[in-house]
């Protein structure tokens, strides 16, 4: 009699635990990455003449004895909290801000494009993202993982984490030409200064002199250019040719694997793998190189270019809106690329 009074308040103590126990969504935990189960009632303290039996003294890894399945796994955390606020700056600035927002905006009004701009980024982009990241960070879960929540909406993070591999998989193959651009800008002379007869083309050399380059423009003015005739500069042409060795038509097939992308593009992808193998944990500690690297470039760049001749003209035709173009849906649909 007393064995089946024993075993009936087990059952209904273990029947408790189940029930206190975040069992049917372990998406969220606490801020220390587990489960908080509070002690049991003392209405089920039965330990006057039975040790065996439980008692309301259980700590929290003792209810875990009897909900092994239930344990959570392991959280990783951020060594540092700068690591996780210099991986939100790396995450905002990128390969697209430095070379993918200038031409955008002067190709799409201006001046005119940052009002926009501003008012999706505030109002669209920012909320997003601060949204991802305080979920993220709640649940500690992936972007597929996290709709444990809402089952229905899981579709959203498989198209979520499916966009960032194509994404991944467009910057990685400019990343690996990058590469190659950085290994040849040690040859003298560039490469792509002067024109290569094997290229058999209407090309002017791109390290034409101040005279020269005079010449060249005072002759274009006669002439009138055609796809047969037209000049172009030994740059392009190293470009096309010797870069994506493109063929001129269709039937000579689309050539052969350029060897210095292909170890770029590893390079790259390797580099990628070296940052995310560890999770928050090796990402955080590249966060203190790909946080502050960015904005050392733009500093270097926007030096260089206020040293060029016409840069006054470029930034006043920058910052000068062209108003015809704010209602323009083709802003929108930029807008929602760079966002």
């Amino acid at each position: 009699m007393k064995d089946s009074i024993q075993y009936s308040i087990q059952r209904s103590i273990r029947i408790r635990l189940n029930v206190v126990t975040p069992r049917a969504n372990a998406s969220f935990v606490d801020d220390q990455g587990r489960y908080s189960v509070n002690e049991v009632d003392n209405s089920f303290n039965y330990s006057n003449n039975h040790p065996s039996s439980l008692t309301t003294k259980n700590t929290e890894h003792e209810l875990y004895d009897l909900n092994k399945d239930n344990t959570p796994p392991e959280r990783d955390t951020w060594g540092k909290g700068v690591e996780f606020l210099l991986s939100c700056v790396a995450m905002s600035v990128g390969l697209g801000n430095v070379w993918r927002f200038p031409f955008t905006a002067l190709d799409n009004g201006g001046g005119a494009f940052l009002i926009p701009y501003l008012v999706v980024l505030f109002l669209v982009g920012r909320p997003i993202y601060y949204l991802e990241m305080i979920i993220g960070q709640f649940s500690s879960r992936g972007s597929v993982k996290v709709y444990d929540l809402c089952p229905a909406m899981r579709g959203v993070g498989i198209g979520q984490a499916f966009m960032m591999f194509v994404v991944g998989t467009y910057y990685e193959a400019l990343c690996a030409i990058i590469l190659n651009y950085v290994v040849q800008s040690f040859r003298n002379p560039l490469p792509w200064a002067y024109c290569s007869v094997e290229w058999n083309s209407n090309c002017i050399d791109s390290a034409i002199t101040k005279e020269g380059q005079t010449n060249f423009t005072k002759l274009s003015q006669d002439m009138r250019f055609t796809d047969d005739n037209r000049t172009l500069s030994s740059s392009e042409l190293y470009f096309t040719k010797e870069i994506l060795n493109e063929k001129e038509n269709i039937n000579d097939g689309i050539g052969d694997p350029n060897w210095q992308l292909a170890l770029g593009l590893f390079i790259s992808w390797l580099c990628v793998f070296t940052v995310i193998v560890r999770g928050v944990k090796s990402s955080g500690k590249a966060s203190y190189f790909l946080a502050v690297f960015p904005y050392v470039i733009l500093i270097v760049l926007l030096v260089r270019a206020l040293t060029l001749p016409g840069s006054v003209d470029g930034i006043l035709y920058f910052i000068k809106p062209q108003w015809n173009k704010i209602l323009d849906p083709k802003n929108y649909d930029q807008l929602s690329r760079l966002n």
